[in-house]
């Protein structure tokens, strides 16, 4: 595929996706080229398969979903943290 036609189908994609979307890619794409994420990301995905063959299925069931909320949780602030700080910044600006 040549340059020009990836970018095109990349503009098609970005006008696709929501600004809560778009930031999502952003930040996930900073965030997997960071290497003490990596090293962390690893050592907690060494834990869960110790935790995971150290309780019975429910316990595990509700800690996944509680994982999952966590998550959610921590992905919405960091959402709204940059979205506050881009519009104070334009604000200032």
């Amino acid at each position: 595929m040549s340059r020009h036609r990836k970018r095109e189908n990349d503009g098609l994609l970005r006008d696709s996706l929501t600004d809560g979307e778009m930031l999502a890619l952003v930040i996930d794409g900073v965030l997997a080229g960071s290497k003490p994420i990596k090293k962390l990301t690893k050592r907690m995905v060494k834990a869960q398969r110790r935790l995971h063959r150290a309780v019975d299925p429910d316990a595990w069931r509700i800690y996944l979903r509680l994982e999952e909320l966590l998550n959610e949780r921590d992905s919405m602030q960091a959402e709204l943290l940059v979205k506050w700080a881009f519009t104070a910044g334009a604000r200032s600006g």
